[in-house]
């Protein structure tokens, strides 16, 4: 009985702290047969915290003070300028010739958990900032027609900061 109250307590725990990108990475990758479909999980949930990053981004910059911009867009630049080397790193690390199934996995999730601190960073920003904001539970998607526009487009408009 008192390891059914621990287990019940631990999965009660991990479901409230448990994130949707997470959860939709998570069944992907349960469904994945190759490693190669593993990594897309690993890289749609990548893209999936890209538009969290996006998001609080843009809800940031719209309610700091004209003199606060400056410095987050500034912050944000800069964040973009090391994402991008360290993606220049991760991919150094690449060797054709001895490529294994754990360097490949490292190689993803780290790319994933470089984006997703810096959502929740951002989160924890404007959440601590602007508590009271119902904006916050507000979904942001400007793409309802379904046009996706190329990614190293998306990385160069960012690093711009729009």
């Amino acid at each position: 009985m008192g390891k059914l109250k621990y287990f019940l307590c631990t999965v009660l725990l991990l479901s409230f702290c448990y994130c949707p990108i997470d959860a939709k990475e998570s069944a992907c990758k349960t469904e994945a047969k190759t490693l190669d479909e593993w990594t897309r999980c690993t890289l749609k949930a990548a893209n999936a915290w890209t538009g969290e990053v996006d998001k609080y981004y843009s809800l940031l910059y719209k309610k700091f003070p004209d003199n606060a911009k400056q410095t987050l867009y500034d912050d944000q630049k800069y964040w973009n300028m090391y994402k991008n080397k360290e993606y220049g790193v991760l991919d150094a690390l690449q060797d054709k010739d001895n490529e294994t199934k754990e360097r490949v996995m490292f190689r993803a999730t780290q790319k994933r958990d470089l984006i997703k601190n810096r959502a929740q960073s951002l989160r924890m920003y404007y959440v601590q900032t602007f508590p009271d904001d119902e904006q916050e539970k507000i979904e942001i998607n400007n793409n309802q027609s379904g046009f996706q526009l190329d990614p190293v487009l998306q990385r160069g408009l960012r690093w711009l900061g729009f």
